[in-house]
């Protein structure tokens, strides 16, 4: 069973159908475009670099492919050849999942509604150190579907002293 069927249990159900599909059990390949835009700032070019989040551009070819171990999801973001690498699983409470992304690690909380899937960032470590709360980076990320029917994301994260670190949003369709 994945990660966020795990996670999320009968609140799953809740899902657009594309957002179920892109998250549901199994070995899965999705491919689409992205529209990326990144800070600016020394700091927040730090972080991104850390995380291994794609540069910024437009109508970005992208594929996501999921490979489910016994364990966790091992995510590859293919952003045009850059690869953006994570692991994924669920922690055991209800609706909270973990990424690790490089050094940093984050845990979220998932919200499932109709509207489709939110992402809240509870706390995060770098090379296992938790940052502070005013240090913590804050995600509004939104998992939808979009008017072609098609699976959308939106993610949007900020942080202390970068404002906006990135913002990438695009549609994706099972290969």
């Amino acid at each position: 069973m994945g990660a966020f069927t795990q996670a999320l249990g009968e609140s799953f159900h809740s899902l657009p159908a594309p957002v179920q599909a892109f998250h549901s059990a199994g070995n899965r390949s999705f491919a689409g475009q992205a529209d990326i835009t990144r800070s600016r700032s020394p700091y927040g070019a730090l972080i991104l670099k850390l995380a291994g989040f794609p540069p910024a551009g437009s109508a970005v070819p992208v594929t996501v492919t999921v490979e489910e171990t016994a364990t966790a999801e091992l995510w590859t973001r293919d952003f045009n050849g850059h690869l953006t690498r994570s692991t994924i699983r669920f922690t055991g409470k209800a609706g909270i999942i973990e990424e690790r992304l490089g050094p940093l690690t984050l845990r979220m909380q998932l919200s499932a509604s109709p509207k489709g899937l939110h992402y809240g960032i509870l706390s995060a470590s770098i090379y296992g150190i938790k940052a502070p709360r005013f240090l913590l980076p804050k995600s509004d990320t939104w998992e939808t579907q979009d008017s072609a029917g098609n699976f959308h994301f939106n993610v949007t994260a900020t942080a202390f002293l970068a404002r906006r670190l990135i913002h990438y949003q695009g549609s994706l369709k099972p290969q």
